[in-house]
Parts: C-alpha cells; structure tokens; sequence
C-alpha cells in the first residue's frame, strides 16, 4: 500500500510539473568549450513580468530568447537534446516609477526631391530660353516644433542563471539593471543580454 501511495505521489509530481512547464519556450544548448561546467542539454527559457496587459505585442519572451540563443551560439554554445540543467532568463519590466520632463525642441526634418526631366528656363546671350532639361534632386529642409511633454521612465531589471547540469547546482548568474522608456525596452534588454553573456558568461 505504501509503495502504490509513493508511485501516486510521483505521478501527481511529474503530473503537475508537466502543467507549469506548459507555454515555456525552449532553447537547448550544449558546450562544447567547457566540459569540465557540464551545461550539456540545458534548456533557456524566460520568466517575463509585463508593466500591464497589452505591453505584451511590445516585449515578447521570444525576443529574449532568440536574442539568448543567437549570442550563446557565437560563444560556442550549440543547440542540443533538452533535459538536465537549466539557464533561466528573467525580465523584470516595472511599471513606470518615474516621470521625465523633456523641453520643446525643433527637430529638422530633411527630404529630397525626385530628379526629372522638364522644360527648364536659362538665360543664354542677355537672352532668356526655354530648354528641355534635367532637374538634379534637391534637398529640403523645414523644421517643426515639439512641445513639452513628459515621459514614463521604466526599471528594467534582467538575470540569467545556469544550473550544472550533473549536481543541478546554480553555478552562474549574472543580473543586469536599467532605466528605459517605452520605445528602448527591446534594444535595452537586448544590449543587458550582450553584456552580461559577452562579458561574464566566458569566465565560466
């Protein structure tokens, strides 16, 4: 009896971690440079916390992770089977903590005309005439004004964690904060990655 209720226990356990696994992306690599970490078979995926609902057609989990695998294959990291240990990469996007005040400006706006081919007048001799010729493109030039307005500053806040995959042991984390706004969140969470796999991730 008490071995059938340790097998139930079990299948209630696999059962439930099944269910919270379910939706994470997967990203499996493998290292060939550094045997001696044993990250074989390790899978990525994100734990991303919105500002709100809707920021999510803004800041997906799948930007993180594409970004995470592009930059660990450069670093000599390969794609292999999924199991053993696990590289988790958390992005943490608060709500606006902040408001920032940006003064009128006037931004120039620059544009070209097309070249073309027309009647074109010129003077020859004192003289004037009418020739049919070419009109290079032209620049133009014309400014408008921006008005003072404020921004929502955000906190941005990204940690990657790898977990040997023999002991299952946290063996490197590596956590990254900025400020951002709205528009930079993407490229801001993309340059915190560089940074911290580029720069940290070879002293493994």
């Amino acid at each position: 009896m008490a071995a059938r209720s340790g097998f139930l226990h079990q299948i209630l356990f696999l059962t439930a971690l099944a269910i919270l696994m379910q939706g994470c992306a997967m990203i499996e690599i493998r290292s060939l440079q550094k045997p001696h970490i044993n990250m074989a078979g390790y899978r990525t995926f994100t734990t991303l916390n919105q500002a709100k609902s809707g920021e999510e057609n803004y800041l997906r989990d799948e930007v993180l992770l594409d970004h995470t695998s592009d930059v660990m294959s450069e670093l000599g990291y390969l794609q292999s089977s999924p199991k053993k240990a696990q590289a988790r990469v958390t992005l943490v996007f608060n709500e606006g903590f902040k408001k920032v005040f940006i003064p009128p400006a006037t931004e120039p706006i620059i544009s070209y005309t097309e070249g073309e081919f027309t009647t074109v007048t010129g003077t020859v001799n004192g003289e004037t005439i009418h020739f049919f010729g070419y009109i290079p493109p032209m620049r133009v030039e014309r400014y408008v004004g921006i008005p003072a307005h404020e921004i929502d500053v955000y906190k941005l806040m990204l940690r990657i964690d790898i977990y040997d995959s023999r002991s299952l042991s946290k063996i490197w984390t590596g956590t990254a904060y900025k400020e951002s706004t709205r528009g930079n969140a993407i490229k801001d969470a993309r340059r915190m990655i560089n940074k911290l796999l580029r720069e940290r991730l070879p002293a493994l």
